[in-house]
């Protein structure tokens, strides 16, 4: 009989609630990528991001890189011909990460996109070995790995239903559905430190909409945190409506989630504020505002880092503030017209 571990267990057993289906195995990582190539973060490298920055001038295609002490040059970490980085979450080392990658225009728009069909990859960049967590066909808007390593939470579509939240360990088996609601949509998943639940975006739509942040480790067990700003017009090319709140993470001591709220379409890739609120709700704490983009938020020890355009230089600049102080450091700059999504902490299981 396989073992189960107790915090991977405590997910599994909200299965016996369910009434439909939950077991989709995943393919081995073992594959040889014939059309990419990796390389290790910088010793000194700290974050992860998805970045145009490999190129000669901005461009729409994002890379896998890591970032580290101010001033000093990024890390480029994959090379994948046609392809469109889109953010990676970190194992319990620096060597392997669970990358969301674009591989093709599946909705003919003439981008590669979070609208896109997005694949689910374990990559040992040591290594240099890649293969999917999940089978051709699904496609995967958030995932985060569980403290201990041995299994990832995800929000995903195996069809193109809206998306489920799915917990799978990390050799790529065992794939368990959790939560799923045929007219509403989760998104971007993340993992508390102790292991027993996840929060993650909520539309009520199985399109466009206003999210809301909520958590819940079960279908008959999930609690709305945020109800998100004033409702407002669609951003571009994106599932959110202005007032939305996305990207949740929780803090290190697992009592506070950080997230990011829209505030308006008129910029590129929208304005929004980063916040923070207690798991049990409540008045949100404005970390950062401006009428400008900022990424989701990723929450370790060493403080909340986001990217956020820089209107001064034209480029992004990936931010570290510390909540209790709002002491603020600019962590690295990218140059005019270049831009990075994502960043996540390479020590990065929450807590970190």
């Amino acid at each position: 009989m396989r073992f189960i571990s107790s915090s991977r267990a405590f997910f599994i057993l909200a299965l016996a609630i369910m009434a439909f289906p939950a077991c989709t195995a995943g393919v081995a990582p073992t594959v040889i990528p014939s059309l990419s190539s990796t390389a290790t973060p910088a010793p000194l490298d700290t974050v992860f991001l998805a970045s145009d920055a490999w190129s000669s001038k901005p461009t729409t295609v994002f890379e896998l890189f890591s970032v580290g002490t101010p001033g000093s040059q990024p890390t480029r970490l994959t090379t994948c011909a046609g392809c469109q980085a889109l953010g990676a979450s970190p194992s319990l080392d620096r060597n392997r990460v669970a990358l969301r990658r674009v591989v093709g225009d599946s909705n003919r728009d003439g981008r590669l996109d979070e609208l896109d069909r997005v694949s689910l990859l374990l990559v040992n960049l040591a290594r240099q070995i890649e293969g999917p967590f999940l089978p051709d066909g699904w496609t995967t808007s958030g995932v985060d790995w569980s403290a201990d390593g041995t299994f990832l939470v995800h929000t995903s579509s195996p069809d193109g239903d809206p998306e489920g939240l799915y917990t799978i360990d990390g050799n790529a088996t065992n794939n368990q559905l959790i939560i799923f609601d045929a007219n509403v949509r989760l998104l971007g998943a993340r993992i508390n430190p102790s292991m027993t639940r996840a929060a993650y975006e909520r539309i009520a739509s199985t399109g466009p909409g206003k999210s809301e942040i909520w958590i819940g480790n079960s279908q008959v067990s999930q609690t709305k945190v945020t109800d998100g700003g004033p409702v407002g017009e669609l951003l571009p090319n994106s599932l959110y409506l202005v007032g939305s709140d996305s990207g949740p993470d929780y803090s290190p001591d697992g009592n506070t989630l950080a997230f990011r709220r829209l505030t308006s379409a008129s910029v590129p890739g929208g304005a929004w504020d980063i916040l923070t609120v207690p798991i049990a709700g409540g008045t949100p704490t404005v970390v950062a505002s401006g009428p400008v983009f900022r990424s989701v938020p990723d929450w370790s020890k060493e403080g909340i880092v986001f990217a956020e355009s820089n209107p001064a230089t034209g480029g992004t600049d990936i931010v570290v503030i510390d909540p209790a102080t709002n002491a603020r450091k600019v962590l690295q700059s990218f140059a005019s017209g270049y831009k990075a999504i994502a960043p996540r902490w390479i020590a990065g299981i929450t807590g970190g």
